[in-house]
């Protein structure tokens, strides 16, 4: 889904805490993101939530329902949870988008208003609350939750701060979500969920090589489909080290994250390189080659295994005309469930139950 992305912004990547301490717990933090104008297939509003670095939750203006995202789908919750969670986050859609409307009929221009919302626990479990405000990405508001108001030195923070403080039941809202609500909530995963924060799971991996420049070829070593977020790639050169090269990492939907490195070598030369790769979920560090042109052999294999499917075809079918000219029916009919249903329904399988999308890019030792 092509839309901006929150953690591009620099109020994000300031407050975004992907690691914390031993001794200390996750912080519990809610990313909303409003656009006016969005482009077509693009979400007015999303949002997005997390405990520490990992995403537990989703949210956007066209399904308008929470979800819980990676592990966190496992989790043993009480049955009205993620009913509280949509109330709340339909909640704020609404104050985004009436804040956009505000905002246009001063200047009628293209906003994003976007928010970080929650709290971390003190060692007494009371709440340290967090909620900061960024238009076009830069912080602009705060919320003051021990006076229970929207403060700020910008013009726009009167325009949405006043807005706002029309409504008291959502300042009260707002105090009461960050002081009671949030700390919780975060218990309660803390609770339930312990083990989803030490979920592990190593990287897909695949090292491929494109042209470059004149002369040159571009080698990626990309990793899929990974957590915890640390990862360290780095190229090797005939065993020995070379360089990290230039890389990126980013999140996916699931909770999960994806990352690749690039350099750019000598053509000829790609295939004395092979990609380092260290990670959490891996036993030891694992050393990925670089595809090999033997597998050019594999469209023989696949035309000789057309032939045999082919062949069996036939075969098949001589025998079902046979069968059909006895006077038999032709064999799934017979293949009938009750009406109970028994029968497994076919087909329209979502991506991720999807096995042979699981594992797309294995990794080689």
């Amino acid at each position: 889904m092509g839309m901006p992305q929150p953690w591009v912004l620099s109020l994000f990547l300031v407050l975004l805490p992907w690691t914390w301490g031993t001794a200390t717990r996750p912080p519990l933090l809610y990313h909303l993101t409003a656009v006016s104008n969005p482009p077509k297939g693009v979400p007015s509003f999303w949002a997005t939530g997390w405990l520490g670095p990992q995403q537990y939750l989703s949210y956007n203006s066209f399904r308008k329902e929470a979800d819980p995202c990676g592990a966190w789908m496992w989790e043993n919750q009480v049955s009205w949870y993620w009913e509280k969670e949509t109330v709340d986050l339909k909640n704020k859609e609404q104050l985004f988008l009436e804040a956009l409307k505000a905002l246009e009929s001063i200047n009628n221009g293209n906003f994003t208003l976007q928010g970080l919302l929650g709290c971390e626990l003190a060692p007494d479990n009371s709440s340290l609350p967090t909620a900061v405000f960024a238009l076009n990405g830069e912080e602009f508001m705060q919320f003051n939750a021990s006076i229970g108001n929207w403060t700020g030195e910008w013009p726009e923070t009167e325009i949405v701060g006043n807005l706002w403080m029309k409504k008291p039941e959502e300042a009260r809202k707002e105090r009461e979500f960050l002081l009671t609500s949030c700390p919780q909530r975060l218990l309660g995963h803390l609770e339930r969920g312990r083990q989803n924060l030490e979920w592990k799971e190593p990287p897909s991996m695949r090292l491929k090589a494109r042209p470059g420049s004149p002369g040159s070829s571009v080698l990626t070593c990309a990793a899929f489909s990974f957590y915890p977020p640390e990862l360290k790639l780095r190229f090797l050169r005939n065993g020995l080290a070379t360089g990290s090269g230039n890389s990126s990492i980013g999140p996916n939907g699931d909770g999960s994250f994806h990352a690749w490195s690039w350099l750019e070598v000598k053509r000829g030369d790609e295939y004395h390189y092979q990609c380092h790769v260290e990670h959490a979920g891996l036993a030891e560090p694992l050393i990925v080659d670089l595809d090999s042109p033997a597998r050019s052999s594999v469209p023989v294999v696949g035309i000789v295994l057309g032939l045999l499917v082919v062949l069996a075809a036939v075969a098949g079918g001589v025998l079902l005309w046979n069968r059909m000219r006895s006077g038999l029916p032709a064999p799934w009919l017979s293949l009938s469930g009750d009406d109970s249903g028994d029968l497994l329904p076919g087909g329209n399988l979502p991506p991720e139950a999807d096995p042979s999308g699981a594992n797309a890019f294995p990794a080689t030792s």
